[in-house]
């Protein structure tokens, strides 16, 4: 089945507004370092070009959003994209589970591995930290890169 992945952070919501809350940056291998950070996702305001490219894709294909989010955040996620999301199906969402301390581009390349082993065949990848795109380029997924970005990839170095 050919799918599409996004990202979240930076693609569909603009978390600009948490930018205060980015872990300092010895701590950022820490998932509880990022909890405050992930819990002010629901006032988040869209990006309205990510959005409208999400309800756009949906129509066609399925969407599988890969997060750095941990899964304790799922209830807020499906929160803020509840009404948001007009396809005719709504996005798999895979999120990092509560444990997962790998950098983010180490967590998205095992889900697209896994996707892959499943049988996915993914007709390209959009995200917003380079480091990301990067590794898409590695395994061989074409990606859009938006010119908009989370908060916690602009302040990592």
């Amino acid at each position: 089945m050919k799918i599409i992945v996004m990202d979240l952070d930076g693609v569909i919501c603009d978390s600009s507004h948490r930018a205060h809350l980015v872990p300092p940056e010895d701590k950022r291998h820490c998932n509880e370092a990022w909890h405050p950070f992930v819990a002010e996702c629901v006032n988040d305001a869209p990006i309205n070009a990510g959005l409208t490219m999400l309800n756009a894709l949906l129509c066609n294909f399925p969407v599988f959003i890969i997060t750095s989010r941990q899964e304790n955040f799922s209830q807020q996620t499906g929160q803020w994209l509840e009404g948001r999301v007009c396809g005719r199906q709504a996005p798999e969402i895979i999120y990092r589970s509560n444990d997962d301390h790998r950098p983010p581009a180490e967590f998205k390349r095992h889900a697209v591995r896994d996707l892959k082993a499943q049988g996915y065949e993914i007709l390209f990848a959009i995200d917003d930290d380079p480091q990301i795109v990067e590794m898409y380029h590695h395994e061989k997924i074409a990606t859009f890169q938006p010119v908009t970005r989370c908060s916690s990839v602009v302040l990592t170095p």
